[in-house]
């Protein structure tokens, strides 16, 4: 009896202790933004696959479903690999091995990571499932940098996360869920931009050099990139005689890699530059400098389909007057973020305007819908916007709300097999 009064109080045992702190650092990283924005992100590729497991088999289809092979047959995943989806499936199966020369058309930083991860399995894993983790995770990325970078620039916590979502409900934003590369490049250009703003230029660099290996429309992030880091040397012509300032020729390693590949591959370095001349279905795509007779011709065709001169079918609907209304609220809002934070936001409205005139080299604006989905500036100065409008909140939320049912019209039509850029 008298031990047992003298013995003290009772301790926790050592382990039951352990178990209690990393429960609590588990629930703290589901508090945080990581956890936060994977829930979303979860969330949101499980509604998206319920709409197309629920809606997508009465659909009629059309040619965009693989005929034989991989997504030729209904699965949980098959709604993911659809048109482009079987190019990047080809190079991370084999490479750019195959005779089909419009391949060498596709960069390959997505479909290595889609390798990398089936490897990684051991072979456990399929390709469109090694695809759907690749693009998870890619989301999940993008969405916790799109979350950091609106912090730069709004006040409200609710604003920051409405930039998040606004990404995820715009028209284009299913291609983040499928067999695409929109994922991968939208989450190492919003890191290295985040990277840009807080003045890490090593982890800048790092995100920026596979990324000229993602896409040919990474010089628009090289741009907005650099752009911050001279406005971080107060746009003095002296600050940049620093030693970072190497990173931005540096990001093209990722782009010479890729071409230098293709010249061992293929016997042309420029190889994906020509690709597109090898198919008839893409002669449309012609390089014309002159963006204004370009721009001019598409917003006629637009308005000739809106007045009704032109039937507005679903091709002159997806092709021309959806990816011009888009580039016309890229041009308001660039402008609009730069007149609303002046230097603070001169980078971000210059990324949107090069992008504008990057988006029309190519005498059409054919998918640019689906282009547009990296354009940070949209998001942020659609928020922006209603932060500083509170009287105009009621419009951005239906924006918001209108994109949302545009992105699961098109994303109906894409499970079907039906082009949707």
């Amino acid at each position: 009896m008298t031990d047992m009064i003298t013995a003290g109080p009772t301790r926790v045992p050592a382990a039951s202790s352990e178990r209690r702190t990393g429960r609590e650092r588990i629930l703290g990283w589901l508090a945080g933004d990581y956890g936060k924005v994977l829930l979303v992100v979860l969330a949101w590729n499980v509604a998206l696959t319920a709409v197309a497991w629920l809606f997508g088999p009465s659909t009629p289809s059309s040619e965009g479903i693989p005929k034989t092979g991989i997504g030729s047959t209904w699965s949980l995943l098959s709604h993911t690999y659809r048109w482009d989806a079987g190019n990047y499936g080809e190079i991370a199966e084999h490479a750019y091995t195959g005779s089909y020369v419009p391949v060498r058309a596709f960069y390959p930083v997505f479909p290595i990571c889609v390798w990398l991860v089936k490897t990684l399995s051991f072979g456990t894993l399929g390709l469109l499932t090694a695809g759907f983790i690749v693009n998870l995770i890619a989301t999940w990325l993008a969405g916790v940098a799109l979350l950091k970078i609106a912090r730069f620039f709004l006040n409200s916590p609710r604003s920051h996360w409405l930039v998040v979502a606004a990404f995820l409900t715009a028209p284009a934003a299913f291609f983040l869920h499928s067999f695409y590369s929109e994922a991968v490049f939208c989450a190492l250009g919003f890191w290295a931009y985040l990277f840009a703003l807080r003045r890490q230029w090593l982890w800048m660099g790092l995100c920026l050099i596979p990324l000229t290996a993602s896409r040919i429309t990474a010089a628009v992030f090289v741009g907005l990139c650099f752009l911050e880091f001279w406005r971080s040397a107060d746009w003095k012509p002296r600050g940049l005689l620093s030693w970072p300032i190497l990173w931005f020729p540096a990001a093209y390693v990722g782009l010479a890699a890729h071409m230098l590949y293709m010249k061992i591959e293929t016997g042309s370095a420029m190889s994906s530059f020509t690709a597109l001349k090898s198919a008839s279905t893409w002669s449309y795509h012609k390089f014309n400098p002159n963006i204004v007779e370009t721009t001019f011709t598409e917003l006629k065709i637009t308005f000739r389909a809106l007045i009704g001169v032109k039937p507005m079918d679903a091709w002159t609907l997806l092709s021309h007057a959806l990816p011009m209304l888009g580039l016309l609220l890229l041009l308001a809002a660039s402008v609009y973020f730069f007149v609303a934070l002046r230097s603070k936001g001169l980078p971000l409205a210059l990324f949107g305007l090069a992008s504008f005139v990057m988006l029309t080299l190519n005498s059409n604006v054919v998918s640019v819908h689906r282009y547009l989905l990296p354009c940070l500036v949209m998001y942020l100065a659609l928020v922006l916007l209603a932060e500083r409008r509170p009287n105009l909140r009621g419009v951005v939320y239906a924006t918001m709300y209108l994109n949302s049912l545009i992105c699961g019209a098109i994303f109906l039509r894409f499970v079907a097999g039906h082009w949707s850029g």
